[in-house]
């Protein structure tokens, strides 16, 4: 019987306590799940991205309506400012068919009252002839542009349709990344193994970019961008990236980052929503509304996803018609931030790296969207520049 028990005892040694949790057997395993992990997050990320490119698809044909009311509506009063002249048109043709009736026209005798006669009358039926040929090319213009507004309603409700499903499914992948992140980042070998992973993604992320800088360019923003949520105040157009001061460096300008652009995180900087499962595209630049341009980046995540402090500063709350609840951020390290669409407020004043300064929320303009942080990058206060490199390199 003693030695059953000290043989029981020792295999019992043999077996770790996992409390549940599940110990990968080998390297390569752990490295499996933490490639999942990666590709669920790729996936989560393209999904935000469809999302929102669908979504500045869908502003500029909401604009291009809009357009075509205002010319439909230009080209019907013109159409009204003509209806009485082209009524008077037809009177006058109507008189003058019976002219051999009318007292007025019959009664001029001699040979110089018939010609002055003749010559008003041309005069009234040339003029006659412009006001309807004026009505009927604005009728025509006025049915083309009926017919394009209703084409371009149509066009727009199914971009509407087609933004609702990708914003569905970008919000799926969230929550089947939050699921897989539950299960697998568990363990200390799949965190390590993820890390390298995501070294390597990054590393091939600044490889493609300075291959596709080196590529001919085939689009160009112009330089009258606005933010979607609404940026501090002095911003206007468009900074070159790099001109800022980098995140704890100095003013020198920011350093390659995650898609092979500039990063303006140094060491210590959090990701606005720490660890929070989150999908994030580069709209930077995108279209929206009034000819204003995309100054931030989109993260989409669950309502009520804290939104941390970037860095150590200070957090100052506003309202914004487009953000919503607004939190201008002036960084210890010179830089400001903005967060916009946020559904409440955390800690302001003096905040320290990590605080919980806010929370995830659609107010503002993403009422029409989904639950999303809009994050903006404002080097040394200036102008915003891209900010997608960085939060790639540290969310």
């Amino acid at each position: 019987m003693r030695r059953l028990v000290a043989t029981l005892i020792a295999l019992c040694a043999l077996v770790p306590m996992t409390s549940g949790q599940h110990v990968y057997a080998d390297e390569s395993e752990a490295e499996q799940a933490a490639r999942e992990i990666a590709d669920a997050r790729e996936r989560t990320n393209q999904a935000a991205d469809a999302y929102f490119a669908a979504e500045s698809v869908l502003d500029g044909l909401e604009v291009e309506a809009q357009e075509l009311e205002a010319e439909v509506a230009d080209i019907e009063s013109q159409v009204a400012a003509l209806q009485e002249r082209v009524l008077q048109v037809a009177v006058n043709r109507f008189t003058r068919s019976s002219s051999a009736a009318s007292p007025l026209l019959n009664g001029f005798s001699s040979a110089e009252e018939q010609m002055q006669v003749s010559a008003l009358t041309a005069v009234i039926t040339d003029t006659s002839e412009a006001d309807l040929d004026a009505f009927d090319a604005l009728n025509r213009d006025l049915d083309k542009k009926n017919d394009e507004l209703v084409a371009k309603h149509a066009e727009t409700e199914a971009q509407r349709a087609n933004a609702a499903a990708l914003r569905d499914q970008a919000t799926a992948e969230v929550e089947h990344l939050k699921d897989v992140e539950a299960e697998r980042l568990q363990d200390d070998a799949v965190r390590k193994a993820l890390a390298a992973e995501e070294r390597t993604r990054a590393a091939q992320d600044v490889q493609l970019a300075a291959q596709q800088a080196a590529a001919p360019a085939t689009t160009t923003f112009d330089d009258d961008i606005d933010a979607g949520g609404g940026g501090p105040e002095n911003s206007a157009g468009v900074a070159e990236v790099g001109s800022g001061g980098q995140t704890g460096g100095g003013g020198s300008g920011g350093r390659p980052g995650g898609a092979g652009g500039e990063d303006y995180g140094g060491v210590g900087w959090v990701c606005p929503t720490g660890d929070a499962a989150v999908g994030f595209g580069d709209t930077w630049g995108a279209p929206r509304s009034g000819g204003r341009r995309h100054e931030g980046v989109d993260m989409i995540g669950p309502r009520g996803t804290p939104i941390l402090a970037i860095v150590d500063g200070l957090a100052v709350s506003g309202e914004r018609e487009l953000g919503g609840h607004t939190i201008h951020f002036v960084g210890a390290d010179g830089n400001n931030y903005f967060y916009g669409h946020l559904d409440e407020y955390g800690l302001l004043g003096e905040v320290h790296a990590g605080d919980i300064i806010g929370y995830m929320g659609d107010t503002g303009n993403a009422k029409a969207s989904t639950p999303h942080l809009h994050f903006e990058i404002h080097p040394g206060g200036g102008p915003a520049v891209n900010p997608y490199p960085t939060v790639r390199a540290h969310c």
